[in-house]
């Protein structure tokens, strides 16, 4: 491998453009893989299952963000609120919307008798990811009402764990925060814990670890040759598509988030991040760059592509099956979803992020905070 640590780091836009990038192709590969179902209700594509590693990849560049994002507020007074109040401004408000309107859609079903409403501590704990299995699915897979909540629950777990040690010098504090998280993977795993620890302390959080730990490296100024990048990239896809689960585990299932995931959905997922981040003199060429943007609309993507697709589900079932289309209904699926969520952001999510900001007396974040 080709390591240079004295080349001076990218300029931060260009940096983050990439960033940015990964973070909408993650947001993009959950909605095909959901799209999918709909167009394929039998199957019939099936590498598509493997999408689902776009969540992966979200921890992991959570991980890296969180830590660059936050390297002013180390070892400042109160930054540990300053840090939680950012994070929970920029995920509670959407994430209470959607699940507003999944019990509105669910008291809709029980007004006529389609299903029964979920009672107040499936709510309450949805609201405030704390694992619980609302879903009837047990413990084993604790999905709050909004199903895809259940990768929230492990993300503000982490911003816990992290804002615990932001009193501490950054390298200091990412070391203790990754010690304290594999060891309660460690313990999990050796003794099986209840909910809501049980959950809290699969191995797939190690994927923040390891975003954690991608971030020291990139800001102590080490970096790659392009060549070992696009080595890091095919091994990435190798992983993810080249192999089967079956040479690791049993089975696999939306919310299987054991060993196996992390070593191969997650090693897939720092590969390319580390490809990302620390390929040296690394600019992006200008189409990539317009794509780039829909990372900003990543997170109203992720949690609004279901109600999106429900329309066009209702649609679809209307429809006659014609093989040689579904592809092409497919992308029409794909691109409106993504068209959807990013004219969301720009028109209500970013407004009212920025009002919110404005009512808390919160200082302008940095554009690293703001896009994470």
């Amino acid at each position: 491998m080709t390591v240079t640590s004295q080349v001076q780091p990218p300029s931060r836009a260009s940096r983050l453009e990439s960033i940015q990038l990964l973070r909408a192709i993650a947001a993009t590969m959950v909605v095909i893989l959901h799209a999918s179902i709909v167009v394929y209700p039998e199957g019939g594509l099936p590498f598509i299952p493997r999408f689902g590693v776009g969540v992966d990849l979200f921890f992991v560049i959570s991980g890296f963000v969180i830590v660059y994002s936050a390297r002013s507020l180390f070892e400042k007074p109160g930054g540990w609120r300053r840090f939680l109040l950012l994070r929970i401004i920029r995920v509670v408000p959407l994430y209470w919307m959607a699940l507003t309107l999944r019990l509105a859609m669910l008291a809709a079903g029980a007004l006529a008798g389609v299903k029964a409403f979920p009672d107040a501590v499936d709510i309450l704990t949805s609201y405030f990811f704390i694992p619980h299995d609302s879903m009837g699915y047990g413990d084993a897979y604790p999905f709050p009402i909004l199903d895809l909540g259940w990768s929230l629950n492990f993300e503000m777990f982490f911003y816990l764990v992290f804002a615990f040690f932001l009193a501490l010098p950054m390298r200091r504090a990412v070391f203790a925060c990754g010690l304290v998280m594999a060891l309660g993977v460690g313990l999990a795993f050796v003794f099986p814990l209840p909910l809501p620890f049980g959950f809290w302390l699969q191995p797939i959080i190690l994927e923040f670890v390891s975003g954690m730990a991608l971030a020291l490296i990139y800001m102590s100024g080490v970096r790659i040759s392009p060549w070992v990048s696009v080595l890091l990239v095919a091994a990435a896809l190798y992983i993810w598509f080249g192999n089967t689960f079956s040479q690791y585990a049993s089975g696999e299932g939306p919310g299987y988030y054991a060993f196996p995931r992390f070593i191969v959905l997650g090693g897939g997922a720092i590969c390319l991040m580390a490809a990302a981040t620390l390929t040296r003199d690394l600019d992006l060429p200008k189409p990539l760059l317009s794509l780039s943007t829909l990372g900003d609309s990543s997170y109203a993507l992720y949690l609004l592509h279901p109600f999106v697709l429900l329309a066009f589900k209702a649609i679809h079932e209307y429809l006659p099956t014609i093989p040689t289309l579904q592809p092409l209904i497919l992308a029409a699926m794909v691109l409106a979803t993504i068209s959807c969520a990013h004219a969301f952001h720009v028109l209500i999510e970013r407004r009212i992020n920025a009002k919110l900001r404005g009512l808390t007396a919160v200082r302008q974040p940095s554009a690293a905070m703001k896009q994470s």
